[in-house]
């Protein structure tokens, strides 16, 4: 079985970084953005022999590994493994799950495109349809990146997320 994600990246139009705090605490904070015809891709598919393998098909990464609750953030494909360590702590009662998950994204990061969060919402979306947290999808997606992203990251960045999710 194959469980497959699409989510749109965006275009900021105006008011990038105004919604980052503290800047927005203080002073509040308005952003512009379009989603446009490019996308982040998720797939994932279950394995039941005790290992995780991730493959970030355009950045041509890839690793293997047993599964276990938490995997170590170290620099190496950290946002997949993020997502992974936040859906098995908090839906799926710490218990490890197995799989192959393959990624890709139609931009590069950095490209000011919100490619790395878009990435994040197609990868929450294979899980949350995997483990059948439809329900949830849109709080998981909301909430969840912008944890993974001060985790990972350190920094908070609302609007890519939130355009992502809702394509506005």
């Amino acid at each position: 079985m194959l469980i497959r994600s699409v989510a749109p990246l965006r275009l900021g139009l105006a008011g990038g970084g105004t919604d980052v705090s503290p800047y927005c605490d203080i002073y509040g904070g308005a952003v512009l953005n379009a989603t446009i015809s490019l996308y982040a891709y998720a797939t994932i598919e279950p394995r039941n022999d005790g290992k995780i393998e991730i493959i970030s098909v355009d950045r041509n990464e890839s690793m293997i590994m047993d599964s276990k609750p938490e995997l170590e953030i170290d620099g190496k494909l950290d946002l997949i493994k993020g997502v992974y360590n936040r859906i098995v702590k908090d839906f799926n009662k710490g218990e490890p799950l197995s799989f192959t998950i393959y990624t890709y994204a139609d931009a590069p990061p950095g490209s000011g495109l919100g490619t790395s969060s878009t990435l994040v919402v197609a990868v929450i979306g294979a899980f949350a349809e995997w483990l059948k947290l439809q329900a949830l999808y849109s709080y998981i997606a909301y909430n969840y990146s912008a944890v993974l992203s001060a985790r990972v990251y350190s920094r908070i960045i609302g609007q890519n997320h939130r355009r992502t999710l809702w394509g506005i």
